[in-house]
């Protein structure tokens, strides 16, 4: 999916392949090699910013290139994917259940002055 994605926003971008990885400072045939490998996350973040997409995006997490979540928000996402890495999808939904009714329940005490109060 990430060398899709990158073949993808290359095109989009009127530069070829060789011509990224330069402005980037890549030994050339660096995107290439992602067909068969992984970048590192140095090298995803980079090419997420150069290409201002968001790296869930380059993965093919998310379908939309760029989220207009907060970095508070990103990092609350993040934070929800990997406590449920590891769960079953049983698991995944009751989980999912579990976190709504705990929103739900911190903006019902936003509006109790009295736990706010020092």
């Amino acid at each position: 999916m990430l060398y899709e994605r990158l073949q993808e926003l290359i095109k989009k971008s009127n530069k070829s392949m060789n011509q990224i990885e330069r402005e980037l400072g890549y030994p050339r045939n660096t995107i290439s090699s992602y067909k068969r490998q992984n970048p590192s996350t140095k090298r995803l973040d980079e090419l997420a910013e150069y290409f201002n997409v968001s790296v869930d995006y380059l993965l093919g997490r998310e379908n939309v290139p760029n989220s207009d979540y907060s970095d508070e928000e990103n990092e609350l996402i993040a934070a929800f994917r990997m406590e449920r890495e590891d769960m079953t999808p049983d698991e995944q939904v009751k989980f999912n259940e579990a976190v709504k009714d705990l929103m739900k329940y911190a903006k019902e005490r936003l509006n109790d002055d009295s736990i706010w109060k020092k």
